[in-house]
């Protein structure tokens, strides 16, 4: 048999813990195979003890770090030449085009990496090699597939780890985080130690790992800080019954804490100290001599401690879990690719394909069946079912029942709001959908379809539409187009000359970030692609050195500074360049490539930056020099001023070009303006955009200004992260999913008098626009 095609990603990072292969075409409905589970038909995409696939997906459980991936299509059967693999699966996939894309798990399926020749059954054998190797890379993954007309369920050939887990103990719930972590941190030390550890051990591990000098005397439990203003009474009230309730679930943790003490017959905890003997009481750890601590391997918490039935419950079940809920994920796997249903086989033959001990198998079974995955009718051999075993009221079948006619009201109802639609209750009921059915969405929406079909076909079912409140009052004036421009959903760069219209240019469909108006043009850029300089002619000039969008502008507009961050296996590489726009040289600050760095601003020819391994020191570099210290920390830098904003425990810190600072005691998400003599903040539902002057003093005047709405709320607002047109003018866009109903693109606010005017629509209805951001000069 030979190797047809073949793809490798020799640093892929799996997010979430997950390798994630999806067809790119793979439309998401049950097609002809409803027993298998295909992307978004279900709340999960099982993984169980290893790895899985359905129609249209394969998941397989990873660890942090880089990894290698190789997919590899064979014209047949490969040869079984796994053994330096630790973990091995064969199981059928189902593909819907014959693409697959190596892809992450919030990334959606991207162009096809691998194209397998067609929709259709193929057999996978999933291999993996754990990581710790002597060249540095994480896993080693390969997938090899064949075509396979007559899918068989799937086989374990090759285990590293038990299939059974470690169990779940219950102690992180009822001792909650700090004490856990506490116990993590004394763990960490004995481990880079060598053996057990003192209170001095312990101390000095805390100390180098960022810990400030006597933290083991600090308080166990810290409360938040006193909130600071907003400028807004009901979000300080809001932020104050925060606090009090923070405050409230603290002592109560306090008060079981000291439960747990006494019933334990050790000293109450009130420092991070305190908890060594806690934690060696309870068999976290472990005591070795007067005065020495190691990891301990603990009881579970209800065989120590007098718990409520319902938390032994709630314990022994996630302990349950914790042992066989991955086996049992397996055996459903098993289940949904074995045609016909039912399953019938033996405990030895089945036990045999998962590689599990017949022990195993039947506690497997036995959670499975608890958990309602599967059924089994008992005896030898086995017959297996997927799902919960149907009882006797629901297998015999009934006359459905006349629906409930809701009575109609006398008195008109109550405004409906447009975002809703009000379904009298009979209407949703029903069976709810099994452990393999399609999620709660995709129930609600088949819901909602059924209700407005009984609607149509008059069966007194009654549907309740929104209705448009005719009396809203009209929305503000017209003014005129952003100045420097905006990018169409389409990927359209637009722009205005003499109130005219013009197309500047049409990019390629990619997910721009940001677009910022330079002296030489518009720079369009976006994360993994190369910037893109559009011309005021509309020409269009790729520069290939920007890829990332956290760009900052130089002040003479011609130049942008950038960090190029490179992340492979367990190295990464930063370096800062400063790219001339008009084609000049590029230039690279001297800086060891192996520390980390992050951009914070730019004022005139100098760039401000952030060492990482420094604590996060604010550092400034000027090209054709060295970079250097900068006074004072910072994370925000004015490009009008030069003026400089820190976050602190007391509120903003203001760092003016002369050196004085201004502390002004305002909320922490509060960021300087243009201009450097005030800070604002933005708020939703009601949207408004508050200004604080940069002044000393204990009180501070808020200037609101006050933004249209409708009554369309929305938990994440009606507009979008504003833009500053100038100094005295912000620039607001519609969230995508809020758009109000006369054509605007958004809205101008005066920050001089509070007008508001909306910006002309351009696009199509429904769909944002992102602001050019304009070059602010002095």
């Amino acid at each position: 048999m030979a190797v047809v095609r073949v793809f490798e990603h020799d640093d892929y990072s799996p997010e979430y813990g997950l390798v994630v292969l999806r067809d790119p075409d793979d439309p998401g409905e049950p097609g002809d195979d409803p027993e298998l589970p295909r992307g978004r038909d279900r709340e999960d995409e099982p993984t169980g003890t290893f790895a899985g696939a359905g129609a249209g997906w394969i998941l397989c459980q990873a660890g942090d770090g880089h990894h290698m991936v190789r997919l590899e299509l064979h014209d047949g059967p490969p040869p079984a030449d796994h053994a330096g693999f630790d973990d091995v699966l064969e199981t059928p996939y189902r593909a819907s085009s014959g693409g697959l894309s190596l892809t992450v798990l919030t990334g959606g399926a991207g162009p096809a990496d691998l194209e397998l020749g067609g929709a259709g059954c193929y057999r996978v054998r999933v291999a993996r090699r754990r990581g710790g190797t002597e060249d540095g890379f994480g896993d080693r993954w390969l997938l090899r597939f064949w075509p396979d007309l007559a899918p068989e369920p799937p086989v374990w050939l090759a285990r590293g780890r038990p299939a059974v887990g470690p169990g779940y103990d219950g102690w992180q719930s009822e001792l909650q985080y700090e004490p856990m972590e506490f116990a993590g941190i004394v763990n960490a030390a004995a481990r880079e130690h060598g053996g057990p550890v003192t209170v001095e051990h312990i101390d000095d591990w805390g100390r180098t790992h960022s810990r400030p000098s006597g933290w083991l005397d600090a308080p166990l439990w810290q409360p938040p800080r006193e909130p600071l203003t907003t400028g807004h009474a009901d979000l300080d009230e809001r932020n104050a019954a925060q606090r009090a309730e923070v405050v409230a679930r603290l002592a109560g943790q306090q008060r079981r804490l000291d439960e747990i003490a006494a019933e334990l017959g050790v000293p109450l905890v009130r420092r991070k100290r305190d908890l060594l003997p806690l934690l060696a009481a309870a068999g976290i750890l472990v005591r070795e001599g007067p005065d020495g601590y190691r990891a301990g391997r603990p009881a579970r918490v209800d065989t120590v401690l007098s718990l409520p039935p319902d938390r032994v419950r709630s314990v022994r079940l996630q302990d349950a879990r914790s042992r066989y809920g991955p086996l049992a994920e397996d055996l459903e796997a098993v289940l949904r690719w074995a045609f016909p249903a039912p399953l019938q086989t033996t405990a030895a033959e089945l036990a045999e394909r998962l590689l599990v001990s017949e022990a195993e198998l039947r506690d497997g079974l036995v959670f499975a069946q608890r958990t309602g995955l599967l059924h089994a009718d008992g005896g030898e051999p086995l017959r297996l079912w997927l799902g919960r075993r149907p009882s006797p009221a629901s297998a015999a079948p009934t006359a459905p029942a006349a629906p409930t006619v809701p009575a109609v009201p006398t008195a008109p109802a109550a405004p409906v709001t447009p975002t809703r639609m009000s379904v009298a209750a009979p209407m949703l009921s029903g069976p709810a959908p099994n452990s393999a059915g399609r999620s709660t969405r995709s129930f609600m929406l088949g819901a909602m379809a059924r209700v407005a079909g009984d609607a149509a076909d008059g069966r007194g079912m009654l549907v309740r539409f929104p209705q448009r409140n005719r009396e809203e009052p009209p929305g503000p004036p017209f003014g005129a187009p952003p100045r420097a421009g905006v990018i169409e959903a389409n990927g359209t760069l637009v722009g205005w000359r003499d109130g005219a219209r013009v197309d500047l240019a049409r990019l390629e469909a990619a997910r721009w970030s940001r677009a910022l108006q330079t002296r030489q043009g518009v720079l369009v850029v976006s994360h993994g692609h190369p910037a893109r300089l559009v011309s005021a002619a509309g020409e269009v000039t790729e520069i290939d050195e920007v890829r990332m969008p956290g760009v900052m502008l130089l002040g003479d507009g011609r130049r942008v500074a950038v960090v190029d961050s490179q992340h492979r296996r367990r190295v990464s590489r930063y370096q800062l360049r400063v790219i001339d726009l008009g084609g000049g040289p590029v230039e690279t600050m001297p800086w060891p490539d192996d520390r980390g760095i992050s951009l914070v601003g730019a004022y005139r020819g100098t760039v401000f930056f952030t060492d990482h391994q420094a604590r996060w020191a604010t550092m400034r570099w000027t090209p054709g020099t060295d970079p250097e210290r900068y006074a004072h920390p910072v994370q925000q830098v004015d490009p009008l001023t030069g003026t400089g904003s820190a976050r602190k425990v007391e509120g903003i810190t203001v760092v003016r070009p002369d050196g004085t600072t201004v502390t002004v005691p305002v909320d922490q998400m509060a960021r300087l303006a243009p201009g450097g003599d005030r800070l604002w903040t933005v708020r939703s539902n009601p949207p408004a955009l508050t200004l604080f002057p940069v002044e000393p003093g204990a009180t501070v005047q808020p200037q609101v200004w006050w933004l249209p709405e409708d009554r369309r709320r929305s938990p994440q607002g009606t507009y979008r992260e504003p833009v500053w047109e100038d100094t005295e003018h912000v620039l607001f866009g519609y969230h995508p999913w809020h758009f109000p109903r006369e054509p605007a693109s958004g809205v101008r606010l005066s920050v001089r008098d509070g007008a508001v005017e909306r910006l002309p629509s351009t696009g199509p209805r429904g769909h944002s626009v992102k602001f050019v951001e304009p070059l602010l000069t002095p």
